[in-house]
């Protein structure tokens, strides 16, 4: 008997086709991303405080950090070497660390022509970067809290270098390096496919 004969997989489409296809796929996948972001936000708010606090504890001697959990969305700074009266030192959203997720979520999930087992395989390493983003966020929420946000006890424990660090890194991480990161994860996995898959330009004519 004759073998079976293989189809080839189809021919991707133009490139103005696909990036018209990746922006309707995106704008579609926003509402059911944004659903399971609001959903999983209470347990990866956790999970982030937790990590975040590990982090602290082996880089502090003595370890003085905790990171409490105020309702699902919401975390406070607490130093336990300070008086109860004064021991919660800042107060900030936890669920505005990683509000990128959907983004993320929404690009891995439109791009089209790619089978549905690569593009949840590359969205759960995505995910995995991103949730160790996360986590160095939080680390520099808390020392560029303490070393920009406590008056006097701040410039007796943190010197000019530290706090142009941690107060600098903390606004670059937590606007434009963070609202730029799933667009660099996006480009890491598929850019250099696209450039693969896409015709050589014809050659110029004499």
């Amino acid at each position: 008997m004759p073998g079976k004969r293989q189809t080839a997989p189809p021919p991707p489409p133009p490139p103005r086709r696909w990036t018209a296809l990746l922006i309707r796929n995106t704008l579609l996948w926003l509402v059911p991303v944004a659903v399971a972001w609001w959903l999983a936000t209470p347990i990866y708010n956790r999970v982030l405080l937790r990590s975040a606090a590990g982090i602290l504890d082996l880089c502090e001697h003595p370890a003085v950090t905790d990171l409490p959990a105020k309702g699902d969305h919401d975390a406070y700074v607490v130093r336990r070497d300070f008086p109860p009266a004064h021991s919660l030192v800042y107060p900030f959203r936890v669920s505005d660390v990683h509000f990128h997720l959907l983004l993320l979520g929404a690009l891995f999930l439109a791009v089209p022509g790619i089978p549905w087992r690569e593009r949840l395989g590359n969205l759960a390493v995505a995910v995995l970067i991103t949730f160790a983003y996360d986590v160095l966020l939080v680390v520099f929420i808390v020392e560029s809290t303490y070393a920009t946000h406590l008056g006097a006890w701040s410039l007796a424990h943190y010197g000019a270098f530290a706090r142009n660090f941690y107060g600098l890194g903390k606004h670059l991480l937590d606007l434009p390096f963070k609202l730029a990161l799933p667009l660099v994860l996006w480009c890491a996995f598929y850019l250099p496919r696209l450039r693969a898959a896409s015709p050589p330009a014809a050659p110029e004519k004499a």
